[in-house]
């Protein structure tokens, strides 16, 4: 008898796969910057900077898709 511990399984991994994944990369790129020297550094400004483009992306994804929703709201679809 399970009391849908696959289902929470998946669950788990869809919520926190993404910042996981995310804060690995960071992790690895500060790593690099330490290492590998100006190559390195580069891949830092990759690394470092994806968790802002990730949060931009998100929050504009947000905004538009709320103004189309007031949009609809107001023209009565």
């Amino acid at each position: 008898m399970t009391h849908g511990s696959s289902d929470r399984s998946r669950l788990w991994i869809r919520v926190f796969a993404a910042p996981i994944v995310i804060a690995a990369a960071t992790m690895a790129g500060l790593l690099a910057a330490l290492v590998w020297g100006t190559i390195g550094q580069y891949v830092a400004w990759v690394t470092v900077g994806a968790p802002v483009l990730v949060v931009a992306w998100v929050w504009m994804r947000c905004r538009t898709t709320k103004t189309e929703q007031f949009s609809r709201a107001v023209r009565g679809k």
